[in-house]
């Protein structure tokens, strides 16, 4: 076990936690845009700054990603740290104007919009979660990083129709902004993709990796309940009977 002070507090973690993981044990509150639990810290936001002092040492880490050591002090909401955090949200509001969890952060934090950004209006701001929940959970990689610097975000292959998406929806699910779309259509209805291409319902739509699903119907009830493609995908992946899901999840356990 490792001693660790957050904030004048001493608590007692195993080797190997991060500093994020000891503050919550201490129910000390660090704001976060890319950590999940589920998934390898990633680091990238950095708006979980905080101040560690090691050795007489004081820098600046993001707190999801730095392992605690014995003796290391932390503490998460100096003036420098506060003034950190403050200017990622400014950043990340001039990418995303829109995202309701940026405009909760930022009166949270007492921040206003800057002038000086040009707004980009979109609401990816490359956390990372969804390609890291693709691969780490799902086991996919079906998208990934795109461009550069300023224009990176998620996004499929090229920007062409994803051929390894499967339709499950992780990603819509842990974009913390709401930059994913994902919507299932019904029998007769009709959709049409970013590529111009037309989907036919019953199926599963997500624009940003411009995919289009069959939807596969359950042989009891007769509803459509999940996309054929990712049924199949898990059936090989776990070595499941072919026939496993013919029917749905609610008419198994009846």
């Amino acid at each position: 076990m490792v001693t660790v002070k957050i904030n004048g507090k001493e608590v007692k973690v195993p080797k190997g936690t991060t500093v994020l993981q000891a503050a919550r044990k201490l129910d000390i509150h660090i704001p976060t845009l890319c950590y999940h639990e589920a998934l390898t810290p990633y680091g990238g936001c950095r708006l979980c700054v905080v101040a560690v002092t090691r050795d007489g040492a004081t820098q600046i880490v993001s707190s999801c990603d730095y392992e605690v050591a014995e003796g290391l002090e932390v503490k998460t909401e100096t003036d420098v740290v506060l003034e950190i955090r403050k200017f990622v949200i400014e950043l990340l509001l001039a990418e995303a104007p829109d995202a309701k969890i940026l405009k909760e952060l930022a009166q949270e934090m007492g921040v206003k919009p800057l002038k000086r950004f040009k707004p980009r209006n979109e609401l990816c701001i490359a956390c990372g979660q969804c390609i890291r929940a693709c691969k780490e959970i799902v086991g996919v990689s079906a998208i990934d990083f795109a461009q550069r610097g300023y224009e990176k975000k998620a996004a499929s292959p090229f920007f062409e129709r994803s051929q390894d998406c499967i339709g499950c929806g992780t990603c819509y699910n842990i974009c913390p902004t709401g930059a994913i779309t994902l919507k299932d259509i019904a029998e007769g209805e009709k959709a049409l993709l970013p590529d111009g291409s037309e989907v036919a319902g019953p199926a599963r739509i997500i624009d940003n990796w411009k995919v289009g699903l069959e939807l596969k119907r359950c042989k009891q009830c007769g509803e459509p309940f999940a996309p054929q493609f990712q049924l199949e995908y898990f059936t090989k992946k776990v070595k499941l009977p072919e026939d496993f899901f013919e029917v749905c999840v609610e008419c198994r356990t009846l």
